[in-house]
């Protein structure tokens, strides 16, 4: 192992039936270990890519999880786990390098499309490829995410080449991944991210509408205030004159 390379120790605790909670350290820690909630959100959405994953969930904690055990072993959510932590990019630099990529993505859909080898994934390529992409207005104005809007559009689009990669022959997989000059372990990274990303931007425009309705209500008080002193000084009695 290289000097200064964290070591990643995953804990899988058993909770109520179908839920896990992941919990893990490193040593020595890492940027992203000094924020222990951006790294639970980064894990998190790692996690969700895994088969077998229906939901994960950012706590205090940890992770916490619903998954299969039919699906997914606990040491493949211990690997996804390593892998998330294991990023050396911050999220923005990863959202960045995702739209870099959207154009590989959009290219090997169609391809798909147009391969009968690949069915029932034609028709699904042609829903994603020719979907308009989604627009959220309160996910526009992001710092540092100016196209989140480009990633929400993708997001169905990696889904459906995510499944289509552990679903469909490996012959044809490699084919068409080799031609992308894709991976299946990028796709999945890139739909993490992208989950990530568009989690992020929910709950910054959701901070500043809580700080904006903050600020509203305070003008109001204030507003409120000072019509009442302006109608005491009206109604109060006048001053004897001398």
């Amino acid at each position: 192992m290289e000097s200064g390379t964290p070591t990643i120790r995953v804990w899988a605790q058993d909770e109520e039936q179908g839920s896990l909670l992941l919990t893990w350290t490193q040593e020595p820690a890492t940027q992203m270990a000094q924020n222990r909630v951006i790294e639970a959100r980064t894990v998190a959405a790692m996690v969700s890519v895994t088969p077998g994953v229906s939901e994960a969930e950012a706590t205090p904690e940890g992770v916490r999880i619903h998954w299969d055990p039919n699906l997914a072993t606990k040491q493949e959510l211990a690997a996804a786990v390593r892998d998330a932590l294991s990023q050396t990019d911050d999220l923005r630099t990863r959202a960045n390098s995702l739209i870099r990529r959207i154009p590989s993505y959009l290219s090997l859909a169609h391809a798909l499309a147009l391969d009968e080898r690949v069915s029932p994934m034609p028709e699904a390529a042609r829903q994603v490829t020719q979907r308009r992409p989604a627009t959220m207005a309160p996910l526009r104005m992001v710092p540092g995410f100016p196209l989140v809007s480009n990633i929400v559009g993708i997001l169905p689009v990696l889904g459906t080449l995510s499944h289509w990669s552990r679903e469909a022959s490996p012959e044809v997989v490699a084919e068409h991944l080799g031609t992308a000059g894709l991976s299946r372990g990028q796709i999945d990274r890139d739909l993490a991210t992208a989950r990530e990303s568009i989690d992020f931007a929910r709950r910054f425009a959701s901070d500043k509408a809580t700080v904006a309705a903050a600020r509203a209500a305070s003008a109001l008080a204030r507003a409120r205030l000072a019509t009442r002193d302006w109608v005491n000084q009206k109604t109060a009695p006048g001053e004897p004159e001398g």
